[in-house]
Parts: structure tokens; sequence; C-alpha cells
């Protein structure tokens, strides 16, 4: 069978699963009892209903979608309606962030398929999705380091100071501002056809696909599993383990030297890299924006060229005077 053979094949798979899904959705509506809660989504469906069916649904046909979309573009429409559709199915939970996670992945797999535009668009969004008041702050990296005192049996040196933040935050949470940039974030995403192709300038899309490669790729080269090898030693282990492994491996000076040492440094430089060429490209095309001077030296800065980022910072600071 040839390659675009199997992936038309696939997409219509994926196509008769969506159908199949859906119908039982239909079916799930016409039983389930209609909530008048403004926390529930638009179709009434539960929490418990969402989180153990829908998510795990809706990323199913994502992670298909996406291999489709990388062999053909033409599929990318339909894995931006799929994040639409999980997101509009999700709960409105203030004290659950369902839309940020996702979101994220998908900006990553815009910049990873090298398409700016829509990365401009759904990067734009991601930072204004931000800023709504949700209760909960980095709700699955902090309960994954909570589980990982747990397992190990030691006590959560963090778990009081989390507490006391949840308190602090509910005392000044704001429901009504709440709901209302929920029911915006909609209101801008319904605009994601007209605004991924031929709405950016050239600038606007350089910069925020700079900001996006330091702002948020370089916090994420530690992500996912990596096989260490040395002459002692060699284990596939996730990387938040890592430092336990350090010790684990008796100290092996190499793996210290992974963790801390060039082989890191070289990825984030590498980020750093790709994210000065945009700003430079930004520059080039509206060289009297202020913003794009300072992100480019901060760049610079966060590179190691801190002589060269004073240049950059003045001109920013002097076209913003």
């Amino acid at each position: 069978m040839e390659k675009n053979q199997k992936y038309e094949l696939f997409a219509s798979q994926v196509e008769i699963f969506e159908k199949s899904f859906y119908a039982y959705l239909e079916q799930y509506k016409k039983h389930e009892p209609e909530s008048n809660n403004e926390s529930a989504n638009p179709d009434g469906i539960n929490v418990f209903i969402f989180e153990e069916l829908l998510c795990n649904y809706y990323k199913t046909v994502i992670s298909a979608l996406k291999k489709l979309a990388a062999y053909d573009n033409k599929h990318i429409p339909v894995l931006i309606e799929t994040y639409q559709k999980l997101w509009t199915s999700a709960p409105r939970l203030k004290e659950k962030n369902y839309i940020c996670p996702y979101l994220f992945d998908l900006c990553k797999f815009l910049y990873e398929i090298k398409k700016p535009a829509a990365l401009t668009f759904f990067y734009n969004l991601l930072i204004y999705c931000r800023d709504i008041p949700f209760l909960t702050l980095n709700d699955a990296p902090e309960k994954s380091m909570a589980d990982a005192y747990k397992q190990n049996g030691e006590e959560d040196p963090f778990a009081y100071f989390r507490k006391e933040r949840a308190e602090r935050t509910a005392e000044s949470f704001d429901e009504a501002f709440f709901y209302k940039s929920y029911k915006k974030f909609f209101l801008i995403l319904s605009g994601w056809r007209e605004k991924i192709d031929g709405y950016y300038t050239k600038d606007e899309i350089y910069f925020m696909n700079g900001l996006f490669i330091m702002d948020e790729l370089s916090d994420c080269v530690y992500s996912g599993e990596k096989t260490i090898k040395t002459e002692k030693y060699s284990k596939k282990i996730n990387r938040k383990e890592i430092f336990r492994e350090y010790y684990e491996a008796g100290k092996d000076g190499k793996i210290y030297e992974y963790v801390y040492g060039g082989e890191i440094n070289k990825k984030i430089l590498d980020n750093y890299k790709k994210a000065l060429k945009y700003f430079n490209l930004a520059i080039g095309y509206n060289p009297n924006n202020p913003r794009y001077y300072y992100e480019y030296g901060r760049c610079l800065k966060n590179s190691g060229k801190s002589g060269d980022a004073e240049i950059f910072f003045k001109k920013a600071f002097d076209l913003n005077g």
C-alpha cells in the first residue's frame, strides 16, 4: 500500500470513529437531565463524563489528526475544530483549567509543522487565556510534584504554601469576571479561520514566533523521555526523575554533566538562536517598534551576550521615550 493510500485510509477510519462517537453523544443528551448551572458546558455534560470519557476520546482523535496534519496540511482545520470541540465540551470550572494545557499543545504542534501565522493567532489566544482567573495555578505540574513526594513517602514542603495561596485566591475571586473572560475566549476563538492566514503582518508573525520559542520552548527542552548512557549506566527515564536517578546511579559525574552541563545548555541556546532569527526579521519589517528591540535584547542576554544586549535595550528605551 502506498503512503498516500495509507493516510487516506487512516483519515477515513478517524472520520468513522468520530461519527460513532457523536451518535453516542446524541444518545447521552437525550438521557442526561439538563443542567442550569453556569459552570456546565452548553451540552450539560458533567465533569465525570467529560474527564473519564470525552477527554480521552478527544485526546485520541487529536493524536490521530496530528499525524494526518503533519503529512498533509489539509487536515489542519479539522484538527483545530477538534480542539474547539474539546473546549466547548469541557465544564466551565473555576477550579480546573481545561483550556491552557491543550492550547499550548496546539501551539507547539503548529510550531513543529511550521505554521507561523496560525501559531501567531493561537499563541496570542494562549496569552489571553492565562489571564482568565482560574482558582488553580499550574494544576498538572503541581499535582505531579505533590504525587512524587507522596509516592516516595516524603513530606511535601510546599503543601502549606499551596493551601495558603488557594485560600487567598478564593477570597479575592471575581466569579462574574471569570465567566465573562471564559465567554470572551470563545468569542475570540470563533474567528480563527479568518486569522490563521493573511491576517497578521510579517513583523507580527515573526515577533510572536520568536516570543513563543524564547518564552515557551526554552522551558520545554526538559520534557519527555531521554535515554542516558554512560560507561556504567544506561536507562530510559523521564526527565522529571533525572535528579533522583542521578543519585541512584552512584552520583555518576557524566549524568551530572548532562543535567547541568553543555548538552542542556546547547539545547537552550539553540532555541534562543531560532528566536533571535525571528526577532531580527520582525525588526527588519518594523524598525520603529521598541518591543521588538527589547525582546531581541532579552534573548541576547539569556544567550550570555549581555554586552550586545545592552545596545538593543538602549535602542528600545530611546524609541519608547
